[in-house]
């Protein structure tokens, strides 16, 4: 994509007033992610194979500036070697106007015992170990991690005190592994989850109401469903809705706000339809791949909505056409909505190309979730990894484990839309799909242990 296709698609999603600008600090926290929050998926894109091929476009497909970037997975990756490193998110904040809403009161600690932040000042002393630590050095941060812990709601005036600091350490790949955190604030938010009560929630709840940071939004959402299941979705969506505004803005410019989209399709219920349906505007595969995850179906009107609407334009309809395909064997709407714009020959030779896979079994997902592990990926057989430079999203499909029903009822699939298309582009994708599944039937068969007569 070029600079083009990024001016086509930076405004904000039409239709929704931009909310409340949170406060000074919670925009601070924006520099936090130039360390952190695109390190994973900078590994994946920054791999390229030299047999990587880009997957072209057929006679008649959309423009080249509307098309993503494909790239197939190559050489094992590697991952990143960094040294720990004391981030001032403060010192790292973007030139813009602050808040212009008035600040949300924030309900006051108890001063820390000297005990707890005695603690808590121990744990940030990382950044002097560099790239690794030693098995004593690990046991030690980790035994005064526990007695953190152990001190109950005594010890969260101190973490509190620390998170307000808008301060972190980054952890370097070989204190990860030691320790089982990235960095000490997701220690420190481990930490609230196990002490838990009323402190610790409230602690929760006022660093997520000042986090600009899409990652630590998405994992502040769920430590706090799971210290209160189901009672802070409203605050958790509200966050992601407001960090989005801010993107959309230009104000989070170069950050993956892939975790926002996945607070709202796990926690914004049938409501966030129509957000996300206004965010195609600026993230039209982010916003249609959470379409596809809401429960119960909840955005497959919307996905529908956007496949017929001739004015939407190829840059959506094609995203959502691959997520009706990804939800056909599902859902009877998606399938019939599917079969339709077959019928009607409305879908493009570049869409048909982009459906193929998934029809044959492959799964949409985000490259940088905070739901959902993505560390084993890059070791997995058949990984296509995607960028699209408008709106910075990264996502990738992968074969799914299918069983023999399941290739089989979508091989029935691929013969409906055969039966209703002519179109020669059409044919030729699907007739990839058709051998693609035929291979996999045949691994499915291969492994399935034979029974004893």
């Amino acid at each position: 994509m070029n600079a083009k296709d990024q001016q086509k698609n930076s405004g904000a999603p039409s239709g929704r007033p931009e909310p409340a600008v949170r406060p000074a600090f919670r925009l601070a926290l924006i520099g936090l992610l130039a360390v952190g929050t695109l390190a994973g998926v900078a590994v994946y894109l920054k791999q390229r194979s030299a047999n990587s091929a880009a997957l072209k476009p057929a006679p008649g497909a959309p423009s080249e500036e509307e098309l993503p970037t494909f790239t197939q997975a190559g050489a094992p990756i590697k991952p990143v070697v960094k040294e720990s490193t004391v981030i001032d998110v403060a010192a790292k904040t973007p030139s813009y106007p602050g808040p212009t809403a008035a600040i949300r009161p924030s309900v006051p600690q108890p001063e820390p015992n000297p005990q707890s932040r005695q603690l808590v000042a121990s744990l940030s002393r990382l950044d002097q170990l560099g790239r690794s630590m030693t098995a004593e050095q690990a046991a030690d941060w980790k035994q005064n991690l526990q007695q953190l812990v152990q001190q109950g709601k005594d010890g969260v005036p101190a973490i509190a005190e620390f998170l307000k600091q808008n301060k972190d350490v980054d952890f370097g790949s070989g204190v990860k592994q030691a320790l089982g955190y990235d960095s000490l604030r997701r220690a420190m938010f481990d930490a609230l989850a196990q002490i838990g009560g009323p402190e610790a929630v409230l602690a929760t709840q006022q660093t997520l109401q000042n986090s600009a940071d899409p990652r630590e939004i998405a994992l502040l959402a769920q430590t706090l469903d799971k210290m209160e299941p189901e009672g802070h979705r409203e605050e958790a969506v509200q966050a992601a809705r407001e960090a989005l505004a801010l993107a959309a803005s230009g104000k989070l410019e170069g950050v993956d706000v892939a975790p926002l989209f996945e607070v709202m399709a796990k926690y914004g219920g049938p409501s966030a339809a129509s957000e996300l349906e206004q965010a195609t505007a600026k993230w039209r595969y982010y916003a249609t791949i959470a379409l596809a995850q809401l429960p119960d179906g909840g955005g497959i009107p919307s996905l529908i909505q956007m496949a017929q609407d001739p004015k939407a334009g190829s840059g959506v309809r094609s995203p959502a056409l691959e997520m009706l395909a990804q939800l056909a064997s599902q859902s009877p709407e998606a399938r019939a909505a599917l079969l339709e714009q077959a019928r009607l020959n409305s879908i493009s030779s570049y869409t048909w190309h982009a459906i193929a896979p998934i029809l044959a079994g492959d799964q949409v997902g985000l490259l940088n979730s905070e739901f959902e592990s993505r560390r084993d990926l890059a070791n997995v057989g058949g990984l296509r990894t995607t960028h699209l430079s408008s709106g910075n999203q990264n996502f990738y499909s992968l074969p799914g484990d299918l069983s023999a029903d399941q290739i089989n009822q979508r091989s029935a699939l691929i013969d409906e839309l055969l039966s209703v298309n002519s179109d020669p582009a059409a044919r030729d994708a699907l007739q990839l799909s058709r051998d693609l599944l035929a291979r996999r039937l045949q691994k499915s068969v291969a492994a399935t242990p034979s029974r004893p007569l």
